[in-house]
């Protein structure tokens, strides 16, 4: 390593790579670093695509600089490219980097060889290689950590020497200069000089008045006495210099306030940069006296010096008082009197120079120090230390500009006739008055005249003389105010939030925003303006400026009807009228006008961190009905009404001008539907009843049960037939939402048996549904209402029945022909329209959607377990087809409801939606109605992958997650869909069967734990009788499944979306001929009543737990008289355990709607769950 050797097989990166990205000269100075040994530390780690480079390199600060250093390869594996972080004030590409780099060309083959890992080209991989490589990997990862731990113990071992051994150097130097410092020349060795700093003290005669500088100078005491000659310091000493070093810490103190005053301004603004301490630093600022008295406690301040000595030495003496005289000065060549200002000290032999602050200098007794001046700033002491000689006549002429301008200083001879008054504190009087209109958008609602009251003189004398000369009933007085207690109370105004206007002395609140604190201090009689120090005065035009309004009395009623109209009350009346007033000062008043306003208001209020939305205030403040002034509205009354009527407003233009707003029927239904319980309103009792009875707060009336039907209804049937019944007698529509198995399907067919009973019937009624539900209406409406003549249109012959459909009661026809046989649909009148598992319209913009939207029908109803299976946009599609409007439109909803509760976890937009949906839907669960219906018992069951098949799940995790990472990167989540959703598949087929995924290396793999368990598990549950529903979504698996259920001998039928002669399939299981029957969850999840069933088997999870739940469903529901066994295997520590947390999740919006729980907060599927679900298999 003592030379650079020239390139052969045993360097890993050619030297010519590593200076290709450095300067020649940093390569040659990296190079010499390395060839002195300068490399402490060197390690290497293999990352994806790269290696990364880690060192110590000794430089030329006490601690080794520490260095990073990414190495890109190209597509053999070379290395061809690199860049570098150091520690080092360089930072990157520095000789250090270069040292570093070429110790990595010497030690980088034989290194990777000890790890056992080869540099990983940019190319992908197989599965097979990145399997060898991570097993390779983990071995080398486990060494080269013992390695660096022992390598990081030695390295701070020798740091934490390194560091104590600076420190007690440092320690050192510090202690011997203090102690040459505090022992002056006792030290000194024989024949030794010791340099000390001398502060020399002058006035400077140039400044008019004059000034006094310091200037620092250096010499040394002589053995017989005296100084030597004093030399003049040019720039100030720097903390290395010995001179500064030597120097006691007083006189480190003193050079630090006179380096201040050096960079401080002028006396004409200008900054004194670049001084010289021997040309000495005007004394100014809050360190002068400062350092004045600091360098007169060192015994080495002087008045002066001449011929290179320091003159008298100078101790700071006490503060003195600046006096005022008049002197008379002999007559002008005219004869007039002469009067000459002057300033005296309390003793004599002392010399006034005008700093700032001011300062003395008596040289006879060696003293300096402040002077006091009071009453006088020291701009003012400027100009009065320069005051002329004056005239008589100047004096009479001019005398009121004199004596303000003199403020405390005596009055001169001559000059009388003018009383003084030293006014003291004063009172801060605020006179608030409203705007005038016309300038109330520029400046504000009210303004604020603010005034200092001196002993009953009032006045505004902002930017004149501390003594002002006004006019009183006692003749012209002298007022002496205090211009800072003025100057306090402004800024209490200021911090309050008002801004001056002019310079007059008036306020106000600019802004639109701002004018709301008007209001809230008008409403507490402006009690911050009262605690801040004013004392307030209320123009008389502000009496009664602000009200209060109370009692909200809300009117709904039938359009047209009068207060004593009682017979115009019906509940079909199809427009009412809502009125909404206040009571201010004893009158009602109408506040519709003022919706718009309350509006936004509340829109303008703060956002609630956790909702999202405006915080509601206790109140809000509008413009006054009268025109003049505001009235104070309560919220919390109106919060209800408001939040009803917003997307009233929204959705379609509303006259709000009037006395009452005119909604439709439907408008009128929802408003109140949406108010919940608690909300009082006069009138509408029809329309109160008709909702209090779709809320089941007040009974339904009974529907006999016709005698034709074949069935006993249990009680919850029978309020389901008088719900359904009621919502057709009032002209709605609804949600049929039973669990599934509590006979929907019975229900409705009832229903329209009671229809055709009564006459209704004139024209039939159509019932769409999935095409393997379409024999299920079929058996049930022959099994229970065999008057009811059905008719199914399906199949290439169906247009010959096209005359046929008016002479059925019931038209059965699947989603699959809606957009086909559109024109056919459209043409025909339908007394109701069913939609059976409804949420196969819950993309309101399929042609499915489009096309029952059209349909012309009397009724509309909508069947369905999980009318909501993943956002809350399903749920407004259902109702635009049964109630176009009722739910706004797509865009408003999406506004007032799914952003706030989806995004935010609004929950009070939450219950605002339940309130309104839930009158319209009616969802009955197990445990709630049929009680006799036993119980279900759910087991999860792990699975533990094993051997090849873990390898090859944690192969392919690795290869997915990194193409779904680029993905991200590249195109973002939205549009990564197909890649994730591959990539997701292909790890749950490995879970599965390794033979369900199309690569070769999972072809090698012959094992599958989930097979085999089932194996286990399917003989021994046969054996005990047990009848048993398999469920997979993945056909190809159940053909394995079937393989091995062959080898076994074990009966079984199978169900797919191919299967032929479905009915005769289903057959041989409910008959009890074969009792395993094998079913894909896409053809058997839904329209299947297998009650003769009593275990259930997962084989693998879904994403959506609705789509589980309606395949368990296919046993578990009326009709069932054993307890059902649910089996879900779950491959475990793998993307199935995931699953079943993400279908939790995804269950809790609609468990949210349904039941009020509050919305979960985060979106539903987020790229934190794809870090979730690409987690590295577990053990557990």
């Amino acid at each position: 390593m003592d030379s650079l050797r020239e390139p052969s097989a045993g360097f890993w990166i050619h030297p010519d790579v590593i200076r290709q990205d450095a300067s020649t000269l940093t390569f040659e100075r990296g190079l010499a670093l390395y060839r002195t040994g300068k490399v402490l530390d060197f390690d290497m780690e293999p990352l994806d695509d790269h290696w990364q480079v880690f060192g110590e390199v000794q430089g030329s600060a006490h601690y080794p600089y520490e260095l990073n250093i990414e190495v890109w390869l190209d597509e053999a594996g070379e290395p061809e490219e690199w860049a570098s972080d150091c520690s080092c004030p360089v930072g990157a590409q520095c000789k250090h980097a270069v040292a570093l780099m070429l110790e990595a060309a010497h030690q980088g083959k034989a290194f990777i060889q000890s790890l056992g890992v080869l540099p990983i080209p940019a190319g992908p991989l197989s599965p097979e290689a990145l399997l060898a490589q991570q097993q390779a990997h983990a071995q080398a990862e486990q060494e080269r950590q013992a390695k660096a731990l022992h390598a990081q113990a030695e390295i701070a071992r020798a740091r934490a020497k390194a560091q104590s051994l600076q420190w007690l150097q440092a320690l050192g130097r510090v202690s011997a200069a203090d102690s040459v410092a505090a022992l002056g020349t006792s030290t000194r060795r024989s024949g030794e000089r010791e340099d000390q700093f001398l502060y020399v003290l002058r006035a400077d005669t140039q400044q008019k008045p004059p000034q006094l500088r310091l200037s620092v100078q250096v010499s040394y005491q002589k053995v017989a006495g005296g100084w030597a000659k004093l030399r003049g310091l040019r720039d100030m000493p720097g903390p290395h210099q010995p001179l500064y070093q030597q120097a006691s810490q007083t006189d480190r103190d003193v050079l630090d306030l006179v380096k201040g005053m050096m960079v401080s301004p002028g006396a004409y603004g200008a900054y004194s940069y670049g001084a010289r301490l021997d040309d000495g630093v005007a004394l100014r600022g809050p360190a002068a006296a400062l350092a004045l008295q600091m360098a007169a406690s060192t015994g080495r301040l002087f008045a002066g010096m001449h011929d290179g000595q320091p003159g008298q030495a100078l101790q700071w003496g006490a503060e003195r008082t600046l006096v005022w005289r008049w002197d008379a000065v002999s007559p002008g060549a005219d004869g007039q009197k002469q009067w000459a200002l002057r300033a005296c000290l309390e003793q004599d032999g002392a010399v006034l120079y005008a700093n700032a602050p001011p300062l003395y200098l008596d040289a006879a007794q060696g003293l300096c120090g402040p002077v006091q001046v009071p009453g006088v700033s020291p701009a003012q002491l400027q100009v009065l230390l320069t005051a002329p000689v004056l005239q008589e006549e100047v004096l009479q002429a001019h005398s009121v500009e004199l004596l303000q301008g003199l403020g405390p200083l005596p009055a001169p001879p001559g000059v009388h006739g003018v009383q003084k008054v030293d006014g003291g504190a004063p009172r801060a009087l605020l006179h608030l008055a409203p705007t005038p209109a016309a300038q109330v958008a520029r400046q504000g609602l009210l303004s604020a005249q603010l005034r200092f009251d001196y002993q009953g003189h009032c006045g505004w004398w902002a930017g004149q003389p501390d003594a002002v000369l006004i006019d009183s009933a006692e003749g012209r007085l002298l007022l002496r105010r205090t211009p800072e207690a003025e100057r306090q109370a402004i800024e209490r105004l200021l911090a309050l939030g008002l801004h001056p206007r002019g310079d007059g002395g008036d306020f106000g609140l600019p802004g639109a925003a701002a004018q709301h604190t008007w209001l809230q201090w008008a409403d507490s009689d402006f009690a911050a303006l009262r605690s801040a120090g004013f004392e307030v005065f209320l123009d008389d035009a502000l009496q009664g400026w602000l009200s209060h309004a109370d009692d909200l009395q809300v009117q709904l009623q039938p359009h047209g009807q009068g207060d004593g109209d009682l017979q115009a009350d019906t509940d079909t009346s199809p427009w009412f009228d809502l009125s909404l007033g206040m009571e201010i000062n004893g009158q009602r008043h109408n506040i519709l006008p003022w919706l718009p306003d309350l509006l936004a208001t509340v829109a303008e209020q703060p956002i609630d961190s956790a909702t999202g939305q405006p915080q509601w205030p206790p109140f809000v403040y509008l413009p006054s009905p009268s025109g003049e002034g505001f009235v104070r509205v309560p919220t919390e009354p109106l919060k209800p009404w408001l939040a009803a009527l917003l997307d009233l407003v929204g959705d379609r233009q509303h006259d709000l001008s009037g006395q009452s707003l005119r909604l439709s029927r439907l408008e009128a239904l929802r408003t109140s539907a949406a108010l919940g319980e608690g909300v009082v309103w006069d009138g509408a009792q029809a329309l109160r009843t008709l909702v209090q009875q779709l809320q089941g707060a007040a009974h339904l009336p009974d529907v006999a049960v016709p005698a034709s039907v074949q069935a006993d209804l249990r009680p919850y049937q029978r309020h389901g037939l008088n719900w359904l019944q009621f919502l057709r007698a009032h002209g709605l529509s609804g949600i049929l939402a039973d669990d599934m198995g509590l006979g929907k399907t019975l229900q409705t067919l009832v229903h329209i048996q009671v229809e055709k009973d009564a006459g209704r019937l004139a024209c039939p009624a159509l019932i769409v549904a999935p095409v393997s539900l379409m024999g299920n209406w079929q058996r049930e409406a022959a099994r229970f209402c065999p008057q009811l003549r059905c008719l199914v249109w399906h199949g290439k012959e169906r247009h010959a029945l096209a005359d046929a459909v008016a002479d059925h009661d019931v038209v059965v026809a699947p989603y699959s022909l809606l957009q086909r046989d559109r024109e056919h649909w459209l043409a025909h009148e339908w007394h109701l329209v069913v939609l059976d598992e409804a949420q196969n319209i819950k993309n309101a913009s399929t042609h499915a959607a489009q096309v029952v939207g059209d349909l012309q029908s009397h009724h509309r109803l909508c069947l369905s377990g999980t009318p909501m299976e993943n956002h809350l946009g399903e749920i407004w599609s259902l109702f635009h087809f049964l109630m176009p409007g009722f739910l706004a439109s797509q865009k408003r909803f999406g506004e007032l409801f799914r952003a706030p509760i989806e995004k935010l976890g609004d929950t009070t937009r939450l219950a605002q939606l339940r309130a309104r949906v839930t009158p319209f839907m009616l969802r009955r669960t197990k445990d709630l109605v049929a009680h006799e219906l036993p119980a279900k018992i759910e087991t999860l069951m792990p699975v533990e992958l094993e051997g090849k098949q873990a390898d090859l799940y944690e192969t392919i995790r690795l290869g997915m997650e990194k193409t779904v990472r680029d993905a991200l990167q590249s195109k973002g989540l939205a549009k990564s869909q197909i890649t994730i959703l591959d990539a997701l598949l292909k790890l749950r087929q490995v879970c599965c069967d390794p033979r369900l995924v199309p690569l070769e290396a999972a072809k090698k793999v012959k094992n599958s734990a989930k097979l085999e368990q089932l194996m286990d598990m399917l003989p021994e549950m046969l054996a005990e009788g047990r009848r048993i529903l398999l469920f997979s979504q993945f056909t190809s698996m159940l053909n394995l499944i079937e393989a091995e259920l062959e080898k076994r001998q074990l009966p079984w039928v199978k169900l797919t979306g191919q299967s032929q002669k479905r009915d005769a399939i289903i057959e041989r299981f409910t008959s009890g001929e074969v009792p395993l029957f094998l079913i894909s969850l896409k053809a058997g999840g839904v329209g299947l009543n297998l009650p003769q069933a009593d275990t259930v088997i997962h084989y693998d999870p879904w994403w959506n737990p609705a789509v589980e739940n309606q395949a368990t469903d296919r046993a578990h529901r009326i009709g069932q008289l054993q307890n059902v066994w649910v089996v879900k295997l779950v491959a475990q520590g793998t993307i199935e355990e995931r699953i079943l947390a993400l279908q939790e999740r995804k269950a809790q919006l609609a468990d949210s709607l349904y039941s009020g729980a509050a919305a979960r907060r985060e979106p539903m599927f987020t790229e934190s769950d794809l870090a979730e679900l690409f987690k590295p298999l577990s053990k557990k």
